[in-house]
């Protein structure tokens, strides 16, 4: 051995010894997990604020701490992300990740999928929620003493996903969840954070509470979102109930709110029908169309839209399909609108049998969307804004959804999509054949392609 490799070695042995002898993570307060027995403890925070770092030293501190189960697996963990390579980028490889949290941690793919592997024979399996696929698979992913949930907020089949992974969590004497996420308007969360739900506590931080952020960092987000939606968002962690990209804002819903017993004669009512496509919940929402009105300044009389009910739901075929007749029944509609864009014969064939079922015949017409959904919308917000368009009473979730989603959230409206069918099935909004228009012209093309079915 050379005096070159001696040097060499003793370097690595003094730099393993400095790094044995640097004290360990020393965490925020907002990084402590909260003292009681709770189930759930939600991290709420902005963006850089350290939370996934917070929830990969939790994963290392209980896969080392007291087994949950006997055996050669002492803890057997789920980790939930956006999707499955999300978790393995963030909660893994990334630099607030497990991986640097603990070094003995390895990732594998395993036959059930990805795993991360501890030298004690604990187990953490990856999981996504982005498909309906993803939902299923953590369905038979097993049982699990803790659940780690990423990004939670962003989990397109949130609510299907939460679901699953709290059937699942059933391993151990204490088997709970901890979830990191900035925060975006989805009514799973929100119910989470005024206490509907038991057992979850809440810690909440921004980006200023990370002192190991770089200034220059702060500086450049400060100087393009400071006094922004998304800014008060991403980099403060606030629950923002209303966002500027929405079609609809909230102050427009109560202008044009009526109360049920305001609603004049309608001449068509319509069901509007959003089925899932998979795990997600079925929008259906009743809509009427009134007579020709009057403006106030005597204008020229105008047709408006009133939604009468909102019976979305999430259940199985049969029984949303019979929902969904039941609704048309209960408000004597003329017609079933569906969307036939997922799972097309099977939706018709489901509202039939329950027709059948409940004795009766209502036509059923199917739509075909062609483009996007902010596309669909824009005209029946536009109709909102002209005061043309009214909530007959109050729909909280339906609501929540036409003042907080944007196209770009990533996640299916449901409520909102199965209002906005009747809408153009009734002719509320139409084609423009020609001309800009308020909206521009190719916004106001025609979004659906109807048939009548018996």
């Amino acid at each position: 051995m050379t005096t070159e490799d001696r040097a060499h070695i003793a370097q690595r042995a003094a730099a393993l010894l400095a790094a044995q002898l640097k004290p360990r993570w020393q965490p925020q307060p907002h990084q402590i997990p909260p003292p009681g027995n709770w189930t759930g403890w939600l991290l709420m925070a902005g963006r850089g604020a350290g939370k996934s770092k917070a929830c990969a030293e939790y994963v290392r501190q209980h896969v080392n701490g007291p087994p949950c189960l006997p055996g050669p697996v002492p803890h057997w963990i789920a980790i939930i992300a956006p999707t499955l390579g999300d978790g393995v980028t963030s909660m893994y490889e990334g630099p607030g990740g497990i991986r640097n949290a603990d070094p003995g941690a390895r990732l594998v793919q395993a036959p059930g999928g990805t795993v991360i592997r501890w030298p004690n024979g604990s187990q953490a399996k990856l999981f996504g929620s982005h498909t309906p696929e993803d939902v299923e698979r953590l369905r038979a992913g097993g049982n699990s003493c803790l659940a780690v949930l990423e990004e939670f907020a962003t989990w397109r089949y949130m609510e299907q996903t939460y679901d699953q992974l709290r059937f699942g969590l059933r391993s151990g004497p204490r088997p709970h969840w901890i979830a990191a996420t900035t925060p975006k308007p989805r009514p799973l969360l929100k119910r989470m954070l005024s206490g509907e739900i038991s057992g979850v506590v809440h810690t909440h931080a921004t980006m200023y509470d990370n002192p190991h952020l770089e200034q220059s960092v702060k500086d450049a987000l400060e100087e393009t979102y400071a006094g922004t939606d998304i800014g008060a968002q991403e980099l403060h962690g606030r629950l923002i109930d209303e966002v500027a990209e929405a079609l609809w804002t909230r102050a427009t819903i109560e202008e044009t709110r009526v109360r049920a017993d305001e609603v004049p004669d309608l001449v068509r009512v319509s069901v509007g029908i959003d089925p899932s496509g998979g795990a997600g919940e079925q929008g259906i929402v009743v809509v009427g169309k009134s007579g020709l009105v009057i403006p106030g300044d005597g204008g020229r009389p105008q047709h408006h839209g009133y939604v009468l009910d909102d019976r979305s739901c999430k259940l199985s075929p049969d029984q949303w399909g019979r929902r969904a007749v039941q609704a048309a029944v209960d408000w004597e509609a003329d017609e079933i609108v569906a969307e036939t864009n997922y799972g097309g014969a099977m939706c018709v064939a489901t509202l039939r049998t329950a027709s059948e079922a409940l004795g009766v015949n209502i036509p059923i017409r199917t739509v075909t969307a062609t483009r996007g959904k902010t596309v669909r919308a824009q005209p029946v917000a536009a109709l909102a804004a002209q005061g043309r368009w009214h909530m007959a009473g109050v729909f909280p979730e339906l609501e929540d959804q036409m003042a907080t989603w944007y196209q770009e959230l990533g996640w299916s409206p449901d409520r909102l999509d199965a209002m906005v069918w009747p809408a153009w099935q009734m002719k509320l909004v139409g084609t423009m054949t020609r001309g800009q228009g308020s909206l521009g012209g190719d916004l106001a093309r025609k979004q659906i392609a109807g048939t009548r079915l018996r």
